[in-house]
This record gives structure tokens, sequence and C-alpha cells, in this order.
């Protein structure tokens, strides 16, 4: 498995071979080209780390080739991810395109590669070399320029309201890398992450259970459940396990968060409070130089600390009825019951969120701002931007 990589390559290979081969066959391309003017802008206060910023302009393709056989579908899916930097360097990290810690240099551009291979049948589907999950310990995450590359094996099966999947991962490539490594928390590599989800919808409530074994360091058990009472009212739980499993690297694990939120909608208006709290001696990991997006409320801070209780409010007003496709939200969140350096702490977010999609004006342009004050006691506060422009062409 650990050149599993090599063998999606030799396996699109082969797949292409049979295209041309059969050349009576038609072949479907499906092409997605993305244009993205991306800046990030970062201030902390009281100097406790260098502000940084960066602006840059990305270009994102991912492909889709495919032809079928019999009653067999093959696919061929090539990725090319491309950034380059417009503003000046600010010789500080961050994140968003690489830097190096010797020389102090954010890099001018930065290209990543991606290709993947699929067989369909019927309900199923099998995907080797790159592959695009989309679960909590390996998300996917568009708030940034590039996305994170996923290399590894799946398998998949669907039906009208269920889906299974069940697969391995053993590399990646954080959003502000070019090259492939190992799975890895807090500096400790894993040979792999083994993984079974399954998730399902109706009408009424939606699912998915998620289970990955991210081997020599942790389990991770995930369960999300959204259940919609009526039109106006939907409550939305999130569940998490996480278990040091065998000779762990990080030595014994032990870490539950349970949240919930509850959202009211009027109209165009939309207001949501909720409750996270977390038990064990450890707060929920993640991997290194990755988000955690599949919270009950999505956050910079994450307010995933041993023991935290943190409190949400969400407000959102779609402007639909005076401009067409501009949307407004807003969150606040402060958590605490907490310890830093073995100091009692508290932290506190609020983040405002302005989404337009321009598509009555120009199709598939959108605009994204966000803005994010972070506070708190004993560490680094700060304020954040995030300016995003991005068009996209199909053919």
């Amino acid at each position: 498995m650990k050149h599993i990589f090599i063998y999606g390559i030799f396996f699109s290979g082969t797949t292409l071979t049979c295209c041309l081969a059969h050349s009576e066959v038609d072949v479907n391309f499906q092409n997605t080209l993305t244009l993205k003017t991306f800046n990030f802008d970062r201030q902390y206060e009281n100097g406790t780390s260098p502000d940084t910023h960066s602006l840059s302009q990305g270009l994102i393709y991912r492909g889709d080739w495919s032809t079928k056989l019999n009653d067999v579908q093959l696919h061929l899916n090539p990725s090319i991810q491309y950034a380059y930097r417009l503003s000046s360097d600010q010789h500080t990290n961050d994140m968003v395109i690489p830097f190096d810690p010797n020389t102090k240099k954010q890099a001018q551009d930065q290209v990543k590669y991606g290709l993947g291979s699929g067989v369909e049948y019927q309900n199923f589907r099998m995907n080797v070399g790159e592959i695009t999950p989309d679960s909590p310990l390996t998300p996917q995450v568009d708030t940034h320029q590039l996305r994170v590359n996923y290399k590894g094996l799946e398998l998949k099966y669907k039906t009208m309201q269920q889906n299974f999947e069940l697969g391995l991962i053993n590399r990646y490539s954080p959003k502000n890398e070019e090259d492939y490594h190992k799975l890895a928390i807090s500096k400790h590599e894993s040979d792999g992450l083994y993984f079974f989800q399954w998730d399902g919808k109706t009408p009424r409530y939606h699912w998915k259970f998620y289970n990955g074994y991210l081997t020599d360091l942790i389990n991770q058990s995930y369960l999300a459940f959204d259940y919609q009472w009526t039109k106006q009212h939907t409550t939305k739980l999130r569940v998490f396990r996480h278990d040091d499993v065998g000779k762990s690297k990080l030595g014994e694990y032990d870490n539950t968060s349970v949240g919930a939120m509850h959202f009211i909608k009027h109209g165009n208006f939309t207001t949501g409070i909720g409750y996270q709290e977390n038990f064990g001696k450890d707060g929920i990991p993640k991997l290194d130089n990755m988000p955690i997006p599949h919270m009950v409320n999505w956050t910079l801070g994450a307010f995933t600390k041993a023991d935290e209780k943190s409190y949400h409010f969400v407000a959102s007003y779609d402007f639909k009825d005076y401009i067409k496709g501009l949307k407004v939200t807003y969150k606040y969140i402060y958590g605490d019951s907490f310890q830093t350096m073995n100091q009692k702490d508290f932290e506190q977010e609020s983040d405002v969120l302005i989404q337009y999609d321009l598509n009555a004006w120009v199709k598939n342009l959108k605009f994204l701002f966000l803005n994010i004050n972070y506070g708190t006691k004993h560490g680094k506060s700060l304020d954040e931007q995030r300016m995003m422009l991005h068009y996209t062409v199909n053919f």
C-alpha cells in the first residue's frame, strides 16, 4: 500500500490504453477550471507573532475523462493546482503558500499535481491514486487558495438514500505544500488511515457515521445527525470519540466531544444557538497543518481543548429579495473551563462572512469575504481577513 499512487498511475495508463484500443467507444471529457484570487491578512495583538499577508492568483483544474465498456465505466481523473504570489515577500508563514523556515522566504509560486482512476459498475465505484474524501480527519476546505491532496484507495457503494465508503489513505499534501508525505499528528507519522463511512438521508433527517483508524496513532469515531422538526426548526448533533490503539506514538489518548445546535428559520433570516463540551484528558486531534471543519459550528479557534465548554450563536440573512445572491452570516463563540500552561483560560471568536454569488451578472462568478476576530487570555489573539474571488468554467 505504500506505493499505492504508483499503482494508480499504472491503472490509469491501462485505462487510457483500453480507451485507445477501442476507438469506436466514445470518450467523455468533463473538465473544470477555476480561477481564484485570494487575499489573506492576519494581525496579532500585542506583537505575540509576526503579522502575515499574501495576495495570490490560483488556477485549479480537475478532469473526469470516462468511457463505457459494456456495463463498466472507466474514469481517469487528472488535476493540477497552481498559485502565484502577487504580493511582496513578507518573510512570514501565512499557511497559504509554501514557506522556507531556513531562509524565511515565501515561495513565489506553488504547483500541486494529482492523478486518479476509477472503475464504476452499477452502484459500485473503486478509485485509486488521488481521491477526494471529506471526513473529520481528512477534510476538504475551500476557504484557502489551494485544496489538500490525498492519495489512497477507496470503494464506494451508493443507493438513492444511502452511501457506503471503505478505504485507505496513505499520503497527503497540505494546502500550502507541494510534496506528499505520510499522515501525521504532532509530527508523529502513520503508515495510513483505514476508514469506513456510512451516510444517508430522508426527507426529515440526515446522518453520517465515520470510523478512521490512523495506524500507530489513534482511532476516531464520529457521528453527525441532523433532524428537521419542521421547515423552520432544525437540530444538529455532532459526537466525536478518540482512543489510542495498541502502542500509540501519542501515548494514552482519551477524548469525547459532544456538540448540538438548534436553528430557527423565519423567512430569509436564520438563527442558531448551540453548546459543545469536550470530555477526557485530551483535546480533539487533527492532522498536522489541517483544520477541523466537521464540528457542530466551524470556527478558526476550533474550541477543541481538553475539558472545554463552548457556547455558540449564529445569525444569517439571505438578501435574495433585495440583492440576488447575497448572504451575510455572523458567528459568536465563547469557550472556557480549560487550562493553558496550567492556568485557567478562556477564548472567544466573532466571525463575519459575506457570500455574494454574482451568477446573475457573470455566470459562475463568486465572491467571499471572511473576517475573524479571535481573543484568548493566555495565547495569541488575532484579527484575520480572507477575501476570495473565483470564476469557474466547465468544458
